[in-house]
């Protein structure tokens, strides 16, 4: 077995760096070629199913379809480097979409299916997409926008009907004379060329449109034991970099990828694993921790005895869910079982991963290095820091990262040089294990004592009975200040129980001092999140502080621990 990941470090400049792996393409090669040279060798195989209805297609049909929707669209006015705009649900031509885009050279921007009207609106002022794939329910979102911005877009539609709309079915049947990869624009392109425009999370402003290069892309290889006989699963829609990684993994491969047609619930995932035999899944923070605490353990260690590897990312993962899934997933020694990746969109995938074999494992860290990635960790005087000290993460990748779709300035801002500001704050332990503790951008002080939100949150995440949990700032003239929480409470008896003065006894025996919840503890409904499921701390605190100023709030004690019920 070759090294997947690791982490050694260099004292003399202060840099931690991944194993050093030999590049496959050329510089030159594009995702649209690099894809259509893999599936031309395994023309007769299935390589996608429709979860439910079973639907199929083989690499010669995926291709073949890929290649009439490329070759119709650009003769419907689509021109190398415009962008494509895809907002739509998991369908069979959902992936036909992006591969045709892929071979048109034309970057996609994709949204969020369920985005409304000035969402969508707000996302695609910027990138003005020159076609949009939709789906019926959604068609009146992307017509706003189309007139609202005057993009004069066409729009097709991929589910659904919509009288005088263009629908796919269209598209696929009839166009490509060959599966010559030459008669399509990509072959003029290069590694370092857009493929897609991902939106960055969003947790501390407006969406930022991520350009990733098909070079980055090619290289992100989220799943390092998945093989042609592999069969993939992710509940993401190309909106999320998950999505797109899962469904470029399967490419590559000529892997079975499935593809669920409803949203993710922990029965309908089950259902599809065992069904379909599934070896390698991604799954959200959000979900894997509906698996940790389903009420049959048995029922999810059974249903998942096909899973060779599971991987959990886009958010920080509670060391408590982490627990319990290595558990479930303890009964196999000889397969990676569950790995919890650390990732950014700037470099198109993953850049530590923590997980059992074939990865080093260490609980409370986020693992080592991804692949040829770099990593400093500077003070706020960009001065490098060694082992153990606590700093901005700066991250190098050898794959062209563009900046932000026509955002020269925050491009500028991120970078350092040849680094990338990441703005998470963390730093590596003495074995190579990166530990992430916060965002910059979310620490607050209290009484001049530094205050980060994730380790509190970690330890809150323990005490039985909270489902999710936000630690955030409350403003104080004279602590500058206050530590306060939201909690929303799992559906269970235990979380009916819960009470702050619960929640403040277990803060007072598992915390420092400095780390109490002296601004109160709220129980919410829900948290407001981004659409990539990252908790908007900002919001969370407006939320509560508008409910102070409407003196909806109750004061509990002399310390002001509040309890607020916001309701959907």
């Amino acid at each position: 077995m070759f090294t997947v990941t690791g982490t050694t470090y260099n004292k003399m400049e202060k840099v931690w760096s991944g194993p050093n792996l030999k590049n496959l393409y050329s510089d030159e090669m594009t995702l649209g070629e690099a894809i259509v040279r893999r599936l031309i060798t395994t023309p007769g195989k299935v390589i996608q199913i429709m979860g439910t209805t079973g639907e199929s297609l083989t690499a010669l049909e995926f291709l073949k379809c890929s290649m009439n929707v490329a070759h119709n669209i650009l003769k419907m006015g689509l021109n190398c480097r415009d962008i494509v705009g895809l907002y739509a649900q998991h369908s069979v031509h959902e992936a036909t979409v992006m591969m045709a885009a892929f071979l048109c050279g034309t970057p996609v921007h994709a949204l969020f299916p369920g985005f409304d009207q000035k969402t969508v609106i707000s996302l695609y002022e910027n990138t003005r997409p020159k076609f949009i794939f939709c789906d019926k329910e959604n068609y009146e979102s992307a017509l706003s926008a189309n007139e609202t911005l005057d993009l004069k877009a066409r729009i097709v539609v991929l589910t659904g009907q919509v009288q005088g709309v263009t629908h796919i079915s269209e598209l696929v049947q009839n166009g490509a004379q060959s599966l010559d990869i030459n008669a399509f624009p990509c072959t003029g392109l290069n590694g370092s060329d857009t493929a897609a425009i991902l939106c960055s999370s969003g947790t501390t402003g407006t969406p930022k449109g991520v350009m990733c290069s098909h070079q980055a892309l090619l290289y992100s290889n989220i799943y390092h034991t998945v093989t042609c006989d592999s069969v993939v699963l992710c509940f993401s829609t190309m909106y999320w970099a998950s999505g797109i990684l899962n469904l470029i993994s399967a490419l590559l491969h000529s892997s079975l990828r499935i593809v669920p047609e409803k949203p993710y619930c922990p029965e309908y995932f089950l259902s599809l694993v065992k069904h379909y035999q599934i070896t390698h899944v991604l799954c959200g923070g959000n979900q894997v921790a509906e698996l940790a605490f389903h009420q049959s353990k048995k029922h999810v260690r059974e249903s998942l005895q096909s899973i060779d590897t599971l991987l959990c990312g886009g958010a920080k993962i509670p060391q408590l869910v982490q627990e319990k899934l290595l558990d479930i997933l303890s009964d196999n020694t000889k397969r990676p079982g569950m790995a919890v990746i650390y990732g950014l969109s700037e470099i198109a995938g993953g850049l530590s991963i923590n997980g059992g074999y074939p990865y080093d494992f260490q609980p409370f860290s986020e693992g080592k290095l991804w692949p040829n990635k770099r990593v400093c960790i500077v003070d706020k005087s960009d001065q490098r820091l060694g082992p153990n000290e606590c700093g901005e993460i700066l991250v190098y990748s050898p794959y062209t990262w563009q900046g932000y779709y026509q955002n020269s300035e925050t491009t500028a801002n991120a970078m350092k040089g040849e680094w990338f500001c990441s703005g998470d704050i963390g730093y590596f332990d003495e074995l190579g294990f990166l530990h992430v503790i916060g965002r910059e951008k979310e620490m607050f002080k209290w009484n001049n004592f530094q205050i980060c939100p994730q380790p509190i949150e970690d330890v809150l995440l323990r005490l039985e009975g909270i489902a999710e949990v936000c630690v955030f700032p409350i403003p104080d003239m004279v602590s500058e200040n206050l530590t306060a929480c939201a909690i929303v409470r799992t559906p269970n008896e235990k979380g009916q129980e819960l009470t702050v003065e619960m929640v403040n006894e277990y803060a007072v025996k598992n915390l420092d001092s400095i780390y109490l919840l002296i601004g109160g503890v709220y129980f919410m409904d829900y948290l407001p999140k981004t659409g990539s499921g990252k908790v908007q701390r900002h919001k969370v605190a407006s939320m509560i502080m508008n409910m102070k100023e409407r003196n909806l709030v109750h004061t509990k004690s002399s310390i002001d621990h509040a309890v607020l019920n916001v309701c959907n």
